[in-house]
This record gives structure tokens, C-alpha cells and sequence, in this order.
């Protein structure tokens, strides 16, 4: 697994979902696109001086763009103090200092081939799980895969062109509002074999993973991603 390294960045796109919800693309050396499906970066918003060692204040972000591209990608939300600046301050033509890549939130480590593989996400929690539908498209995945994706209402529905791709490989189910957790949990027990991952707010993680247990679903099947 590539080391975690330093680097400069410049954004070259922001899309502006509504509601605080932002897309960040960012022009990287091809060094910083050797990552895995799955991982994550720090993102600092002011300088650092590589002599002196001290990185910055930073927050971490789930990695949406494909390994091996030429730019890096990722979604946040607004919610405290650094996302706020982020929404002030980030603009195209701008640099900022990213350190990658970290995490084993990577699906490969964790399914057996031909594993029946389930993603469960809310919202911006869609991100870290973007990087393996890529994959999975370009090189014609074969396990059996199954997407349920929350979202609040259709105007923010991200990366759908991606879902819509993916779809002719998975089952993938798009729930508007809130889900029906003990429906999904009880179809997700049924299917036997399988490992489940899930991303989003970290009360829809808790209630999935109480729910799957109260369907049988083993514990070490189920692997999370929790962010705030």
C-alpha cells in the first residue's frame, strides 16, 4: 500500500450542490493518485512549510475520484468551523496542502472473490464507496453487489451518472427520506454469504448495525465508516 505523502494541490472545480453540500476537485502530482478505493486524505486549508515539519490544522475527507486519475475528489458537507472556512474560502486557482493516503476502509481487504458485497450509505457517506463503482465498471466487477443510497430529496442525488453506470452490475436502490431499516436489514440477512459496508451519519450507522444484528447478521461482516 502506497505510503501517505504531502502535496500541494490546486482545486481546479467546485460544484455547489445546494444546502451546503459542495464537490472539490483538485489538480495532484500522479504520485498522489497512487490510493486505494476506499481511503481517505487530509485536507489543510493553510500554509505549511515542508522544512519545518509542522502540518497545519486539517480535516479528513473520503477520496470519491478513481485510483490513477488525474485529480483528486471530494465531497463535504458544512457542518462546524473548518467546513465553514472551506465554503468561505476554497475557489478555483487556489492551493491548499493535502496528505495522502490513509484508511483500510477498502473493500478488497475485506470480501473473498465472489462474495455477495453490500454498500449501505446516507448522503455524503456515497464518497468513500464512489472509487470502487468506478472500478467495478471499468474492470466488470463480478461479485454481486447490492447499493442502498439515502438521500434527502432528488436535487441532491450524488454521483448519479456513477450509480447509473454501476446499476448494470448491482442492485442499486435509491431511498428518498428516511430508510426502512429493518426492511433493508431483513432483505441484506437473506442473502447468506456477504459483507456489508456502511457510510453516513453515525446514528444511521448504529441503527443499521443494531438492526443487522437483531437479524443475524454477523458482527465481523459488517464494516463501517463513521464521520460526523
Amino acid at each position: 500500500m502506497p505510503a501517505p505523502t504531502r502535496i500541494q494541490a490546486t482545486i481546479s472545480n467546485i460544484i455547489n450542490h445546494g444546502d451546503g453540500i459542495h464537490t472539490v476537485q483538485f489538480s495532484v502530482p500522479s504520485r498522489a493518485t497512487r490510493f486505494k478505493a476506499g481511503q481517505f486524505l487530509h485536507l489543510a486549508l493553510d500554509s505549511f512549510d515542508p522544512s519545518e515539519g509542522y502540518w497545519p490544522e486539517s480535516r479528513v475527507f473520503s477520496i470519491a475520484s478513481k485510483p490513477e486519475s488525474d485529480f483528486i475528489e471530494i465531497v463535504y458537507s458544512v457542518k462546524g468551523t473548518f467546513t465553514k472556512r472551506m465554503e468561505k474560502e476554497l475557489s478555483v486557482g487556489r492551493q491548499v496542502w493535502l496528505k495522502l493516503p490513509y484508511g483500510d476502509f477498502i473493500v478488497e481487504k475485506h470480501i473473498a472473490p465472489g462474495q455477495h458485497t453490500v454498500f449501505i450509505a446516507g448522503g455524503t457517506g456515497i464518497s468513500p464507496f464512489i472509487s470502487y463503482f468506478h472500478q467495478a465498471v471499468d474492470q466488470g466487477f463480478t461479485n454481486p453487489i447490492s447499493i442502498y443510497y439515502g438521500i434527502r430529496d432528488k436535487e441532491h442525488f450524488l454521483y448519479k451518472s456513477v450509480l447509473d453506470d454501476v446499476s448494470s452490475l448491482a442492485e442499486v436502490h435509491v431511498v428518498e427520506g428516511l430508510f426502512d431499516i429493518q426492511a433493508i436489514c431483513s432483505e441484506i440477512a437473506k442473502i447468506g454469504d456477504s459483507v456489508c459496508f456502511i457510510s453516513g451519519p453515525p446514528n444511521m450507522i448504529h441503527a443499521f448495525q443494531n438492526e443487522l444484528g437483531v437479524q443475524g447478521f454477523p458482527p465481523e461482516s459488517i464494516i463501517i465508516d463513521a464521520w460526523e
